[in-house]
């Protein structure tokens, strides 16, 4: 078999040997929409949750009638908080999501396209009422071989790496350096998948290849389009 059954990426690009997980007080769950379950390539989620000790994925479109979901979001010993944009998100930036919790936190973070994740969060209703958390940074997504809508939109290891910077800064955790190891996979899957498309030998080649984030245009179709789900409608 040419397929590693751990991090399910082909036996070429396996990256086991380079995780070093890590605990972590606060539980990290992650809805996985079946498109980016199926991925072989970059996969940031599968990689996050091998990382992440004290994490789970759960794979699904909607949630709402997913018993391993509904007993996790109605677990007692955590608090629940969903990683996504909203009218009035709990900033990560500031102390209040210190200052509010009462529980052991566990963050909600949808792993799927933009498009996908916002029919995620329409579908589970279940989570239009739990407290959304965010971040307002000016970072830049570092997914080279991905193109993002706009600037802030992060990928999902991108994202949890920067809620445990906020959570370390807040007292809420202390966990470094030991994410940082999130970024390093992320960067080695990157840049590998970046050297496969270079491959003349490789199918799936590509005769052009891939430009720098900030050379590219962002498409037209983004233009219009609202990313974010807002419980009032579309």
């Amino acid at each position: 078999m040419n397929l590693c059954l751990k991090c399910r990426r082909r036996n070429l690009t396996c990256v086991c040997a380079l995780l070093k997980p890590f605990k972590t007080t606060s539980r990290f769950i992650i809805l996985m929409h079946p498109m980016e379950f199926k991925k072989e390539k970059v996969g940031t989620g599968r990689f996050s949750h091998l990382i992440l000790e004290n994490s789970k994925v759960v794979v699904d479109v909607g949630f709402d009638e997913n018993a391993e979901f509904q007993a996790i979001l109605n677990d007692p010993e955590y608090e629940s908080y969903v990683l996504y944009p909203g009218v009035e998100p709990i900033d990560l930036g500031t102390d209040v999501l210190a200052q509010k919790v009462t529980k052991k936190a566990q963050f909600i973070v949808i792993d799927g396209t933009w498009p996908c994740a916002k029919k995620m969060m329409k579908l589970t209703t279940s989570l239009h009422h739990v407290p959304r958390v965010s971040f307002k940074s000016d970072r830049i997504s570092e997914f080279k071989v991905k193109h993002q809508p706009m600037p802030g939109c992060l990928s999902t290891v991108e994202s949890i790496h920067q809620v445990l910077l906020d959570l370390n800064r807040m007292g809420m955790e202390n966990t470094n350096p030991a994410h940082e190891n999130l970024m390093d996979v992320f960067r080695h899957t990157v840049n590998q998948q970046m050297d496969l498309a270079k491959d003349p030998s490789r199918q799936g080649y590509r005769k052009k290849p891939f430009s720098l984030p900030e050379n590219r245009k962002i498409s037209k179709k983004w233009e219009g389009r609202l990313l974010f789900f807002k419980e009032s409608g579309e």
